[in-house]
């Protein structure tokens, strides 16, 4: 399970971010206000400044979504009897407001994905994914360049009438060791997803594009 859960952060393909609506690979004090950005940790291009070669920005601020929400409990809530539980023991229970911060990071990029925002997006994304996503990018033969065009090439087109499924995050806990972390969480219709955060200076990341459903 921890093997399949890295592996989604080369991609794949979910219904939805979180959920069983759209495809892939949150707001705290610290990670609202810092974003990372692409190109290795640089901040991202504003929308005026990227153009339609790295994505542009997204015309969906009318896209409905949902609110974060935060429920934690811990893992416990999550073992399977019998089960794979590699994940739901991974590390140790992260405190509240860690919890919270990764849970706003993952929040945030689901919101802008489904609106959109590439930017946005990626500067919500961990330096290896959107180093995986610029190399993709530098590989293909026709359209824009790095992280934003990348993603924005990798999300099919999401209707506002699953908009809001798509971006449903209900955190319950966040396992920690290092600097490496899984948020586990509920998406649409009460599934249990995990995905992998990364701690890049003092800031929770998004470590994958999708979830890896655990029930």
């Amino acid at each position: 399970m921890l093997s399949a859960a890295a592996l989604a952060a080369c991609g794949g393909s979910d219904s939805s971010p979180g959920s069983s609506s759209t495809g892939g690979t949150e707001a705290s004090p610290r990670s609202s206000g810092e974003d990372a950005g692409e190109n290795h940790g640089k901040p991202p291009k504003k929308p005026s400044e990227q153009g339609t070669e790295d994505g542009g920005s997204g015309s969906g601020a009318n896209v409905p979504t949902s609110p974060l929400e935060v429920s934690g409990g811990g893992s416990a809530q999550f073992r399977v009897k019998g089960g794979d539980n590699s994940i739901q023991d991974f590390g140790e229970e992260s405190n509240e407001s860690e919890l919270e911060e990764a849970a706003a990071a993952l929040h945030d990029f689901y919101v802008a994905r489904a609106r959109g925002e590439w930017w946005r997006a990626c500067s919500k994304l961990a330096g290896a994914v959107i180093e995986q996503l610029e190399q993709l990018a530098s590989q293909a033969k026709s359209g824009g360049k790095g992280c934003a065009a990348m993603l924005a090439a990798l999300t099919p087109p999401l209707p506002p009438s699953v908009a809001r499924e798509a971006t449903i995050v209900d955190a319950g806990s966040l396992r920690t060791e290092g600097e490496r972390g899984f948020l586990l969480y509920r998406g649409a219709e009460e599934t249990v997803y995990a995905i992998n955060m990364a701690l890049e200076d003092d800031s929770w990341k998004v470590g994958a594009l999708a979830g890896v459903p655990l029930s």
